[in-house]
């Protein structure tokens, strides 16, 4: 569990099988997660579903009600208010261990984060636009 720099980690008196940070490598310790329980940051999120790990969200509000929707939408977790209870909390969390339907969206949507990190398809996008700003007047049009 990581707590970020908010609540003191050391204050808290977790069950012996689990260890509490104020940080950790996601890259790293995802590789060991059945489940992470979240606030549903994009950073988070997409470490997670990078990783193939499914999510409970709480989210708190910015962009982590879209990020919400996004990942329930495509079955790669469940969201739940962020009043949620421990019970509600708990609940949701052995659903998704124990439905191997969201491990496998996780992992499917993995994939596609994966495949579009290697690519440049973003960066070419981006230079072209800051090459001839009159063309993202053209691509949003496209996108309207």
């Amino acid at each position: 569990m990581t707590t970020g720099p908010a609540v003191d980690a050391t204050q808290l008196d977790p069950p012996g099988n689990v260890e509490v940070l104020e940080r950790a490598p996601h890259q790293q310790i995802l590789q060991h997660a059945a489940l992470i329980i979240t606030h549903g940051g994009h950073g988070t999120a997409m470490k997670a579903l990078a990783a193939g790990v499914p999510i409970v969200l709480l989210p708190h509000g910015r962009d982590q009600d879209d990020t919400a929707t996004r990942v329930t939408m495509r079955g790669a977790g469940i969201a739940l208010k962020r009043t949620a209870s421990s019970s509600t909390i708990a609940a949701a969390a052995r659903r998704v261990l124990l439905n191997a339907s969201y491990r496998t969206a996780a992992q499917r949507l993995g994939e596609i984060i994966r495949r579009d990190a290697r690519s440049d398809a973003l960066v070419r996008e981006l230079e072209s636009i800051a090459a001839d700003p009159g063309s993202a007047k053209s691509t949003r049009s496209r996108a309207s």
